[in-house]
């Protein structure tokens, strides 16, 4: 192997191990309330909550310092457990961002569980993707407490799986 074929490779090498990616997510708000209109019918005694409540709750999907062509899988899961049958709901809105950042196997919804389940199927740099968020099978009776939810977000090198 020639010296210039080797610096080359130890270029390639260390440009790759050098080349990370940036990953931010920002929320449009730090805390979510639910209250008297949230229920069905609203502000209505002895109501329970609507089915589906529609959190005012969104966030903004940054993923930088990615190769034009590279793909990637956006990855979500929550460290808490709802009460009940209580469930969260993420939808990535794939027409906020451009057509060709969007990969193949990206989901419409990702009901938000324990373990890391695909999210958002990316291709190179994304600037703003916006995730919106539902409140499904939510009580009175079982959701009246702050109940503080963390979601971890991860990257994943490679196209996201195939859903079920």
């Amino acid at each position: 192997m020639s010296v210039r074929t080797l610096l080359l490779f130890i270029i390639h090498l260390i440009f790759n191990i050098l080349n990370g990616q940036s990953l931010s997510v920002l929320y449009e708000e730090n805390t979510v309330e639910i209250t008297s209109v949230h229920l069905h019918p609203p502000q209505t005694a002895g109501a329970d909550y609507a089915p589906t409540i529609v959190l005012s709750q969104g966030a903004f999907v940054t993923v930088q310092d990615v190769r034009s062509r590279t793909q990637w899988c956006l990855m979500a899961y929550s460290t808490t457990t709802l009460p009940g049958n209580t469930t969260l709901t993420i939808f990535p809105d794939i027409s906020s961002v451009p057509a060709e950042t969007v990969g193949m196997n990206t989901p419409s919804q990702l009901l938000l569980g324990a373990q890391p389940q695909p999210l958002f199927s990316g291709i190179g740099t994304v600037d703003q993707m916006l995730l919106t968020f539902t409140l499904d099978n939510a009580h009175v009776s079982q959701n009246v407490n702050t109940t503080p939810v963390y979601i971890q977000y991860q990257l994943q090198e490679g196209a996201c799986p195939a859903g079920p």
